[in-house]
């Protein structure tokens, strides 16, 4: 990771972030969220994709990286009203 601790937190640095500029909203997290997207998008399963991105166990990326679902057009028809 490309980083530095600061305030229990990491905060980008190098050649890619400069806090300016049309590519300064890139972190590594933004660039994790991507792969994951795109890995849940082509079909892949929560333990290949937390093999991908380093997770010891696939509810951390089902929790952080995985966005939540309707869990039914019924469901969001009758809350709708």
């Amino acid at each position: 990771m490309c980083g530095r601790r600061q305030l229990g937190r990491w905060r980008p640095i190098g050649p890619l972030y400069r806090g300016e500029g049309p590519w300064s909203w890139v972190t590594s997290h933004t660039f994790r969220k991507t792969v994951a997207t795109r890995l849940d998008e082509a079909g892949f399963t929560p333990r290949q994709v937390a093999d991908q991105l380093g997770h010891a166990n696939p509810s951390m990326t089902l929790d952080v990286y995985f966005g939540r679902q309707v869990v039914s057009a019924e469901a969001a028809r009758v809350l709708g009203r």
